[in-house]
Parts: structure tokens; C-alpha cells; sequence
């Protein structure tokens, strides 16, 4: 799971959820556009709900790993449509790959990517 820090609050998402917004929100700041989304994700008061996000070129957000709780925040669909606005207001961008990564040990991570 991913806490997704904007502004001036935080939501946790899935890692797929949290990792999809911020490809989609570089892919936005590099086309120079905007666009609002809305993300699944459980609130700072607990309770699963969504999320409607403005991102774009001064968006200025934080993904932190946030702990795994009992609660199934994935979803597909989402995951999906976060890829296809990618693609498009990135098209040549390769496909990615591990681009944002989960690091557990720092003394063996690849600095030099």
C-alpha cells in the first residue's frame, strides 16, 4: 500500500493505484496540461472512499509506503484508465517497466539508473 500525500492531506492506495498517479501526473507535467482524477483509497479518518485529484505540471505529490491493512484497495479498472490517459498524453514515452521501484535495502539498491 501507498499514502499518497497532496497537498494538504494524505489517502492510501493500492502500490498499483499509487504508482499509476504518478506516472499519469509525469506524463501530464510533461505534456503541460492538467487533468482531474479520482482514485479508490481509504481517508485519514479510515474509511474507504475516493479520492478526486487535480494533478498536472505543479502538482507536487509524495507516494511513502504506508502499512498493509485488511482492506482490499486494488482496482483494475483504475489501474487501466490511469494507463491509457498515460499513454496518451505521453505517447512517446517507452513502455515502463520498474521505473518506481520499492526499495527494502538501500546498501544494494542501483544507484546509478
Amino acid at each position: 500500500m501507498r499514502k499518497i500525500h497532496y497537498g494538504g492531506g494524505a489517502i492510501i492506495v493500492s502500490d498499483e493505484i499509487g504508482k499509476a498517479v504518478l506516472r499519469y501526473a509525469r506524463a501530464l507535467a510533461h505534456a503541460k496540461t492538467a487533468d482531474l482524477i479520482v482514485v479508490p483509497g481509504l481517508t485519514e479518518d479510515n474509511q474507504v472512499g475516493v479520492a478526486h485529484l487535480l494533478i498536472g505540471p505543479a502538482s507536487q505529490l509524495l507516494s511513502v509506503p504506508a502499512a498493509d491493512l485488511d482492506i482490499d484497495l486494488a482496482d483494475a479498472r483504475v489501474v487501466e484508465i490511469l494507463e491509457a490517459r498515460t499513454k496518451n498524453a505521453d505517447p512517446d514515452r517507452p513502455e515502463w517497466g520498474s521505473d518506481i521501484v520499492d526499495v527494502s535495502d538501500f546498501t544494494k539498491y542501483d544507484w546509478d539508473f
